[in-house]
């Protein structure tokens, strides 16, 4: 799989249905790295991994945003990531510090072999997870 051609293919789609998006990785045989919006609801990342020399196939992270870990205390913090056996088809993670101020964020993110990628996919996978934010976080 050209993954430098994929990754432009998933960026055509964040054309489409993200309100902003950016580049944060430019697109290699690596992978690439994307954040975006959609309007007032939702921001978040959206990336493509080779898994070279581990998995050896290529898979696609959806991820939204929780906010910034320095908001949430480390009890609030462990008590959000008991949830984690509840999520379907999704799972927490905190990103390493990204960005000119090194933040950390808490994600809720889903993943899956890039080769189901498509902007249906995309918007179920986004769909399943805000309404996994709605269900388990809240009333957090």
């Amino acid at each position: 799989m050209d993954l430098i051609k994929f990754a432009a293919d998933m960026e055509k789609v964040l054309r489409k249905v993200a309100t902003e998006f950016e580049p944060v990785a430019e697109a290699t045989e690596d992978g690439a790295l994307w954040g975006f919006e959609l309007g007032e609801d939702a921001s978040g990342f959206l990336s493509l991994e080779s898994n070279q020399g581990t998995l050896d196939v290529p898979t696609v992270t959806v991820s939204l945003s929780l906010g910034s870990i320095e908001e949430v205390s480390k009890e609030d913090l462990m008590d959000l990531l008991t949830i984690n056996g509840d999520l379907l088809g999704a799972s927490l993670t905190i990103t390493p510090p990204l960005g000119e101020e090194q933040e950390e964020f808490l994600m809720l993110q889903t993943k899956f072999v890039a080769t189901e990628f498509s902007e249906d996919m995309f918007n179920k996978s986004v769909t399943s997870l805000m309404t996994q934010m709605s269900i388990f976080f809240e009333t957090e």
